[in-house]
């Protein structure tokens, strides 16, 4: 690992001989050795005439002195929070003083230089080793910017831009060349491009130059590294064949647009789900062997588990009434091709964990009339794996020319510019991920030959519209690292010739799956591939901009990825705009298309022409225009409701999921959305609602709402399970009883449904228990709902997926087990409940309730064998997180847990354990990344945050080891210092200079 740079700066000067005294003079003293400026311990020396007596010492003002009397005395200036402000250090004798003023300075770390800066920057490091960079140009900060990642977070910057490129074999050997030939795949476009070369042609002049700039400070870094080897990260020494220096590319503004739309790719992609329902449904669903109407209904669904806010926040277009949902067109024959791709985007899914996007992002605002302080605020914490380091590197950038309009404090991916999460100088934000439906899986059929005349690189043709259209095939060179260097993937005979070309559907996508003995293939078409869109430009316009309205125009930009992004200004202004390109899909269109017509876009749909984007033909070409998506007004949308707040979790913004039928409310935006249950949207905006109906909301409020912990999934389920339906069961089973009653207990606590770790600290093996009964009780009965929701969702579920070779879901199981147990639910819909053998015949015939009372005793009993009275249920021993570093080994001397956390499953402050796992541990691994707030006060601005883990890829950074993660694992807020407060709050300073 790198050496950690240190800030204290010990001045020692020499000391001065001390006079004579003489008896005929009067006494003296005076200051022999100091200084007026302090950037860390000074040796303070007095020499003293005419006096033998001791002098003596005292302090006003900030630091300490190292004693109170004799010759000489260190002074030390306070850890952070005071430069610029003065302490006078005054030596006396009787008779006689002297004082010394003394100005607190930052400590100064090496002078840095990026030969391509306009002007020097200055840095100021915070307590929490967060860099503030002050420029004199927007370029130059970015310049700084690009310098700083690289020297805190090289290695996994490095890491993910080869993954985006589809090139970690070259760095981690042949175990990545199987995740390099699927993401080459998938990020090739319609015209076979290279997709981040083809966003790097479309860049306008004016954000080339800005991410442009950022390139240069990443490749600064690398000629430092170059130059002293001995910094190189220690990540790299653990690669199969470790690399040094040289072995490093220079980055390039391909890789910035790469890792950008990796990230996209993870929030916006459904290849497992639509993959998924598509496996369901060619066993269970219509004209399959196993059909079952009762099944498809309750595992596919749309309408959310809990109920939606009262509220929409855009007026949709006339809603046709009476159309059913859609059914599946026939899938059987596609039956192994679509299971080969739902096992390689499961397992593409896990190697992108670190980035995955996974459903538990919040945010909200409020706009001045419902805030206390009188100004707007906003609150965010999106949510990814939990790796080490934390996917997010804070900075504060900071131009003096006002034309830019910078004035940043936040947090982005290393190896993307800017701030993604955050808040500018007149504009704060938060993102979650919508969920709009921009992905769609097409089942090609293959044809036997093709007609003369096609293209040369034609590697086959399917049927599409009635005749055939040829599939092209683009050649790609895959190198792989290995003790001699970079050698060819295919020459080694690691991967087959034809394994090396990308073929492509030029009217729908890349071929996922090649055609099998009956010509069956499968391709993708996803948003993402348009290679014209402006999503970076967007980010950059949305730091800069000067009001929510200025926001909104930069996020039209914004076409990949949706972001539900809630906006508030410094005028007390708040709008909600989840900009996205979004399909025209006429196929799925109530408006246009009988009901009995209407085919389904979250299932796979027919390769033939009948299921296509847009209105015209120019869809279907390389690049589809702008007029292929749905226009900005029918995308969602909100500006300064008169309720004054809104709130998103990644669950159905707009209502027309309630009915269970998305494709009644045109025009479709989504199936099921990110989070479709639903549950912490609900539990925000009921809170949002009691503070603001009559009143306001605090600083305090936004801080409580986003560590809140209890359990509507908790609530729900207990609803169904006190329900006099279970009476009978109760009175039958004593352990039944017991867990109902201490069910039924949690939801009249003090602290109905909350979800605390019970314990009197974070650590789950040594803390002791918390001294408070409602504390105990509710701790027990989360441990005991979590417990039997894990045993319900696994015996109810995972016989039934089995055979359609399936993992159980937890969104689509939990609001597939909710919908059962509703009385109003028809009753072939609970077909789930009995046990089925390997072959989906019923094994044993069981009803719903018999699996509650099955579950909620196997639970109890379990609990109470292993870990004795629901006194000694302690939820924190058990629902822990612990920052996972890809080499360990590098991590040593760095507490990344396990740590005891409070929440659950759905809770806001989220915290998702497995609910398909087995055994007795409930840890997780994905939360909040970065939890944000802040107020928009013009004048005072307040942001706070939390991050699970350092700045810097090592132990310690510029001070000595601040404890994010411990801080994060205990909700404890820092303040994010402004570039108004930085001053005053830096702990030592950096020049950079042309």
């Amino acid at each position: 690992m790198r050496a950690s740079p240190t800030w204290r700066l010990l001045l020692v000067l020499a000391a001065a001989p001390l006079a004579c005294s003489s008896s005929s003079s009067p006494p003296s003293i005076a200051f022999t050795t100091g200084t007026t400026l302090a950037t860390g311990p000074v040796l303070l020396e007095v020499a003293v005439r005419n006096s033998s007596a001791d002098p003596t010492w005292a302090l006003a003002g900030p630091g300490s002195l190292s004693g109170s009397s004799g010759h000489s005395a260190v002074f030390t200036p306070p850890p952070s929070g005071h430069a610029g402000e003065t302490a006078t250090v005054t030596a006396s004798v009787p008779g006689a003083s002297a004082s010394l003023q003394i100005q607190i300075g930052t400590p100064a770390l090496a002078a840095v230089t990026i030969p391509t800066l306009g002007a020097a920057v200055q840095v100021l490091y915070d307590d929490r080793d967060v860099p503030h960079v002050r420029c004199a140009e927007a370029a130059d900060c970015f310049r700084v910017q690009g310098y700083l990642q690289a020297r805190d977070r090289l290695f996994s910057m490095d890491f993910y831009r080869r993954v985006a490129r589809g090139r970690l074999a070259e760095l981690v050997g042949p175990l990545g060349l199987d995740q390099d030939v699927q993401l080459r795949t998938l990020f090739t476009t319609r015209d076979g491009q290279r997709l981040e070369d083809a966003l790097v042609q479309a860049l306008d002049a004016p954000t080339a130059a800005l991410l442009g700039a950022y390139v240069e400070g990443v490749n600064a870094y690398l000629a430092h590294l170059r130059a002293t080897p001995a910094e190189m990260p220690g990540e790299y020494a653990q690669l199969p064949f470790p690399l040094g220096p040289a072995d490093i590319p220079d980055w390039t503004l391909a890789d910035v647009e790469a890792l950008g739309r990796l990230q996209q790719f993870q929030l916006s992609q459904t290849l497992f789900e639509e993959s998924d329902y598509g496996t369901f449904a060619q066993v269970y669903g219509p004209g399959a062997p196993l059909a079952d109407p009762g099944k498809m209904n309750t595992w596919i669904r749309a309408a959310p588990a809990a109920s939606p806010p009262t509220f929409t926040v855009v007026q949709n277009a006339a809603i046709r009434p009476g159309a059913s949902p859609a059914a599946p067109r026939a899938l059987a024959a596609w039956g192994p091709s679509l299971q080969a791709v739902h096992a390689r985007a499961a397992s593409l899914r896990q190697a992108l964990l670190p980035l995955s996007g996974t459903f538990g992002s919040n945010n909200w605002v409020v706009d001045a009339a419902h805030s206390a302080s009188g100004h707007a605020m906003v609150a965010n914490d999106p949510h990814l794996d939990l790796p080490y380091p934390p996917n997010f590197h804070l900075a504060a950038l900071t131009s003096s020319d006002p034309a830019d309009n910078l004035d940043l404090n936040g947090g982005s991916f290393p190896g993307i510019p800017g701030a993604l999460v955050g808040r500018g100088k007149n504009v704060g934000w938060g993102v979650t991920v919508v969920g709009y439906d921009v992905t769609d899986l097409y089942l090609e059929q293959a044809l036997p030959a093709c007609p003369g005349g096609v293209p040369a690189n034609t590697a086959f043709c399917v049927l599409w519209k009635g005749a055939p259209a040829p599939v092209l095939a683009y050649p790609q060179a895959f190198l792989v690292r290995t003790a001699t260097g970079l050698q060819n993937a295919v020459a080694l005979g690691l991967l087959a010739a034809q394994a090396s070309l990308v073929a492509v559907v030029p009217h729908h996508g890349p071929i996922i799956q090649a055609p099998d003995a009956g010509g069956h293939a499968v391709s993708v078409r996803w948003t993402g591939h348009e290679g014209w869109t402006q999503d970076l430009k967007a980010f950059l316009g949305l730091d800069t901009a000067a009001s929510v309205d200025a926001a909104m125009a930069a996020l039209n930009d914004y076409g990949t990825g949706a972001q539900n992004f809630v906006l508030a200004d410094d005028q007390g202004n708040i709008a909600y705009y989840p900009h996205a390109l979004v399909p025209i899909r006429p196929f799925a269109d109530a408006r246009v298309t009988a009901p009995a017509s209407l085919i389904p876009p979250w299932f796979p749909l027919p390769g033939d022409g009948s299921a296509e984007w847009g209105n015209d033909p120019a869809c279907n070409g390389p690049a589809a225009p702008r007029t292929c998506f749905l226009a900005d007004a029918e995308l969602p949308q909100s500006r300064n409701p008169a309720w004054g707040y809104l709130a998103t979790a990644n669950a159905d913004p707009v209502g027309v999921s309630a009915d269970n039928n998305p494709l009644a409310h045109p025009p479709y935006l989504s199936f099921d959305w990110d989070d479709s249950t639903g549950f912490r949207h609900a539990r925000i905006v009921a809170r949002l609602k009691a503070l603001t109906a009559g009143g306001t909301a605090s600083l305090a409020d936004m801080e409580s709402i986003q560590s809140d912990h209890v359990s509507t999934i908790g609530q729900a389920f207990t609803a169904a399970i006190a329900s006099p339906a279970f009476d009978s069961a109760a009175a039958a089973s004593p352990d039944f009883a017991a867990a109902r009653a201490m069910l039924q207990g949690w939801g009249a606590s003090a602290r109905p449904f909350d979800c605390p770790t019970g314990l009197d600290g974070t650590d789950p093996a040594l803390s002791p228990p918390r001294a408070d009964a409602v504390d105990q009780a509710n701790s027990a009965a989360c441990y005991l709902f979590h417990a039997f929701l894990r045993t319900l969702l696994r015996d109810v579920f995972s016989d039934d997926l089995a055979v359609a070779g399936l993992s159980v879901g937890p969104v689509q199981a939990v609001k597939g087990m909710l919908h059962m147990l509703d009385p109003a639910a028809p009753p072939g819909d609970q077909s789930f409940c009995n046990d089925v053998d390997p072959g989906g015949s019923v094994a044993r015939s069981r009803t719903c309730g018999d699996q509650v009372v099955a579950a909620l005793v196997s639970a109890f009993d379990t609990l109470a064998a292993s870990k004795g009275p629901p006194a000694s249920w302690l939820w924190g021993r058990v629902h822990t997180f612990t920052a996972a570093s890809l080499f360990p080994t590098v991590t040593v001397g760095y507490q990344a847990g396990p740590f005891a956390r409070p929440g659950g499953a759905f809770t806001v402050d989220v915290g998702n354990p497995g609910l398909s796992a087995a055994g007795t541990s409930f840890a997780f691994t994905s939360s909040g990344n970065v939890r944000h707030i802040s107020v928009m006060d013009p004048a005072s601005p307040i942001v706070r945050m939390q991050l699970p883990g350092p700045e810097r890829d090592g132990p310690f950074g510029v001070i000595a080891g601040p404890d994010l993660v411990g801080e994060w694992a205990r909700n404890q807020y820092f303040d994010y210092a402004t570039s108004g407060q930085i001053a005053a709050a830096a702990v030592a300073s950096q020049t950079f200079s042309p």
